[in-house]
């Protein structure tokens, strides 16, 4: 039964000013048809039940899949731990100005080429005949220590070797550079300076230790022949063992200041010689090698009593 308003406000009891009794809420006139009125709320504190066990299970083991990837396969991700450096990176430079980028580069271009003509210039003197006269091929080889030689087996090879040695080192062979235009004789007691390379610095080297005697005068190698008489050695055109062979310039093709050579045996009109800076067989600058020579004009043989 639907009661109106009046009779419910006669069903409401009057509660006594300061009883601190709340009245029941009641249903207000503002509610929708069909809405239940408000309930009445149970007398002490309100409190919430606890959630059981298997509920807390529940949602802790339970993951929800990933974008993308199916239950069946889905793995756990080991986590990647990134170190961090505690260094500071270094500061960029700040780029040059175009104009000192440009002059910078104009530089380094100018050395790089610079440094290359100086490159071939190097190894093109290196191949020359004034290279080899220098010692700038490398090739030094000291007194006393193991040379390259070779043999001449006759003749017929000096046709060879006359080849080999028409070059620009003639100009240098047989040349004492101490030499001054005035031809002295010492007394051979010791060494003259003769010039580490040269025919002459080996004649009397290797002349020294076949025989004793150091070479008393100076000069180049054609004036060793006046040296000789001047100092009272032997001279002759007859091969002599030890002796030293003189060459006169351009005799056999020897350079315009003549050569000199050690005579270590001879056979017949044939002299089997060790020689320095005389190029073939193995031999220059700085290099002994063994030539033979044929006597003849222009040769002479100079030794010691």
């Amino acid at each position: 039964m639907h009661l109106g308003p009046l009779a419910r406000m006669k069903q409401q009891r009057v509660l006594p000013h300061g009883s601190g009794i709340i009245p029941p809420l009641s249903e207000t006139t503002s509610a929708r048809p069909g809405t239940p009125a408000s309930a009445q709320y149970p007398p002490g504190p309100l409190t919430t039940g606890q959630i059981t066990n298997a509920y807390m299970t529940r949602i802790s083991t339970t993951t929800l899949p990933r974008v993308g990837e199916n239950n069946a396969t889905q793995t756990t991700r080991v986590p990647v731990t990134i170190k961090a450096s505690m260094k500071r990176p270094a500061p960029t430079p700040p780029p040059l100005p175009p104009d000192l980028h440009k002059k910078y580069r104009w530089i380094m271009t100018l050395l790089g080429a610079g440094l290359l003509v100086i490159i071939v210039l190097m190894t093109l003197f290196s191949v020359t005949p004034l290279g080899h006269e220098i010692g700038f091929d490398g090739t030094l080889t000291l007194p006393g220590s193991k040379v390259i030689t070779g043999q001449n087996p006759g003749v017929s090879s000096i046709i060879a070797q006359a080849t080999a040695t028409a070059i620009y080192h003639r100009k240098t062979d047989g040349y004492d550079p101490s030499f001054f235009g005035s031809q002295l004789a010492g007394t051979g007691n010791s060494s003259l300076a003769w010039p580490f390379g040269q025919c002459t610095y080996w004649a009397n080297y290797e002349y020294h230790r076949l025989s004793g005697h150091w070479i008393s005068w100076n000069g180049n190698a054609d004036q060793w022949v006046t040296g000789a008489r001047q100092a009272g050695w032997n001279v002759s055109t007859t091969p002599h063992v030890p002796s030293i062979m003189v060459m006169m310039p351009y005799t056999q093709h020897s350079s315009g200041y003549g050569h000199v050579a050690v005579v270590v045996s001879a056979s017949g009109n044939i002299v089997h010689t060790s020689n320095m800076n005389w190029w073939s067989n193995g031999g220059g600058w700085g290099r002994v090698s063994t030539v033979d020579f044929s006597t003849g004009s222009g040769i002479y043989f100079i030794w010691h009593s």
